[in-house]
């Protein structure tokens, strides 16, 4: 066979039980749905498929209940603008659906990011507090019940109950909790009543239990899409929880990243997923990976140099330019083999070369390193804390970027914790005592801490203020104890300002400082 004819030559056919059909994307597993778009209905049609409210797994909803109306003005709107609609699909901005998000999860570079935001907002948890500050209260009663608060909390598991929640509002958009309540049935008909978190709304000793709902077992039922001064405008009145309809006050609900009321039936009434937020950075990082991966397993190529014309004839046919095409690629098969240290290259030393080709890997790590860097600015987590990377160079630290990370975690707990925390707070005191106590309150504590050293410094530099400012009178003595007490970084907030302050000791009789307290010791152990 002629060389040229040999390159030209058809492959055989692959066995009928060797050949892979290529897999086609389902409709439920296309990653991104795919449209041709001819005609302005065609737009039209697209527009209604993109932003239709979303239609949950058969059983959330009731039995002979519709799914939502969709919003015509909408379609129309968005009908009427092709850049609109396919920026949407090329961006990936539509809703994939909670299966899709889901499978996400299953990733790390997904799921890292998420449970990374939702143990640190949970971390330090919260520190009850007084804000009582009248000396003639009794203040044992009140550490009384902030105990009691303390073991009610650990009884609800209301740490772990809203880590779960965060976790489902950055992973799936929104997160549920469901308030339990002894002696109401599972059904429609008790459930679907207004919960008033008050003494008249909820009896005492009533509180069971708090449950996470996976939002994939959730659909409004109603919402208000006509007037935007009502308070329930694009705010389901009431949520179907797999055939059970759930007023909407017996929901804790959080929406870390809400999306504009227009796009909210299509979201199912949450918000955008941080992992649909790092689809393209973890994509991007995937693929460099893999092409990092694959670059430094194929970086050598090996080269024959030899003369294909005079060493490689076929015995059958010795006219030149003819080439045994089993002979090159046996040979090559053979040498491919014996690629090692222990193995051994035979070729002729007048007209055969053998030489590696190598490619250079200067660059590839960073590279990988900054497509990696992209998915760690999304939630703005630090590299030290979302992949353990150590900052380089001389004098190099984290601690900046640390601080700046725990400040966004205390804004994600004021913004989507907090709401949350306050009205388990207020059930819990109902619970205990069928009333609200105005004087307890609870704060987050800041996951940035001091040292001992660093604190016990800062509480010399707060105790030296006073006391300058109470000798030149601009403040007087008890107002000082008072700020102690009030100040939740002092040692000595828990002291009780009941009675007088004591007298200062008197340095005559009593000695002064700590040599006269040694001092007394001694005497005392002498007599």
């Amino acid at each position: 066979m002629k060389l040229s004819n040999w390159f030209k030559r058809k492959p055989e056919p692959m066995p009928a039980s060797a050949r892979v059909e290529p897999v086609v994307a389902t409709k439920e597993r296309r990653a991104m749905p795919q449209f041709v778009v001819k005609t302005p209905e065609d737009l039209q049609a697209l527009a209604e498929k993109l932003f239709k409210p979303y239609q949950p797994p058969k059983g959330v909803r009731g039995d002979g209940t519709s799914g939502l109306s969709m919003d015509s003005a909408l379609s129309s709107y968005m009908g009427a603008n092709y850049n609109i609609v396919s920026n949407f699909i090329a961006d990936g901005l539509n809703f994939k659906g909670y299966a899709d998000l889901a499978a996400m999860m299953l990733r790390a570079e997904f799921r890292k990011p998420v449970e990374t935001i939702a143990k640190e907002a949970t971390r330090e948890w919260i520190r009850f507090r007084s804000t009582d500050t009248d000396e003639d209260e009794d203040d044992t009663e009140v550490a009384d019940k902030i105990r009691e608060l303390e073991k009610e909390f650990l009884r609800l598991r209301v740490r772990d109950v809203v880590r779960r929640q965060v976790m489902h509002g950055l992973g799936y958009g929104l997160g549920h909790i469901w308030i339990g309540i002894k002696g109401r049935p599972l059904t429609s008909a008790y459930q679907n009543l207004p919960l008033r978190i008050s003494a008249n709304g909820v009896a005492k000793g009533t509180l069971d239990r708090l449950v996470n709902v996976d939002p994939i077992w959730t659909n409004p039922n109603t919402y208000n899409a006509g007037n935007p001064l009502k308070e329930n405008y694009y705010r389901p009145d009431n949520w179907w929880v797999q055939g059970v309809l759930v007023h909407h006050t017996r929901l804790l609900t959080v929406v870390p990243y809400e999306v504009p009321d227009i796009l909210k039936p299509a979201f199912n009434f949450g918000g955008l997923s941080l992992t649909q937020q790092l689809e393209a950075y973890v994509h991007n990082f995937l693929r460099t990976r893999q092409s990092v991966s694959d670059m430094v397993s194929n970086f050598a190529t090996k080269v024959l140099k030899t003369d294909m014309t005079g060493n490689m004839q076929s015995d059958a046919c010795m006219s030149y330019g003819d080439i045994d095409a089993d002979s090159v690629t046996g040979r090559v098969a053979a040498m491919n083999v014996w690629q090692s240290n222990n193995g051994t290259f035979v070729i002729d030393k007048e007209n055969e070369d053998f030489d590696i080709k190598t490619a250079p890997l200067s660059g590839l790590g960073e590279l990988q390193a900054q497509s990696q860097e992209f998915m760690a600015g999304i939630p703005g987590i630090p590299l030290v804390k979302l992949f353990g990377i150590q900052p380089q160079g001389l004098n190099a630290s984290s601690e900046g970027e640390i601080r700046v990370f725990y400040d966004e975690i205390a804004a994600f707990q004021e913004a989507n914790v907090g709401p949350t925390v306050r009205a388990i707070f207020n059930l819990a005191q109902i619970n205990l005592w069928g009333e609200i106590d105005e004087r307890l309150d609870f704060e987050f504590i800041h996951l940035w801490q001091l040292s001992e050293k660093e604190a016990a410094e800062v509480e010399k530099i707060k105790t030296d203020t006073d006391a300058v400012n109470v000798q030149a009178g601009v403040v007087a003595p008890e107002e000082a104890r008072k700020r102690q007490a009030a100040d939740p970084q002092s040692i000595y907030r828990n002291v009780s300002l009941a009675g007088p302050p004591p007298e200062p000791p008197d340095p005559e009789t009593d000695g002064a400082g700590l040599e006269g307290l040694f001092r007394r010791g001694e005497e005392s152990e002498d007599g």
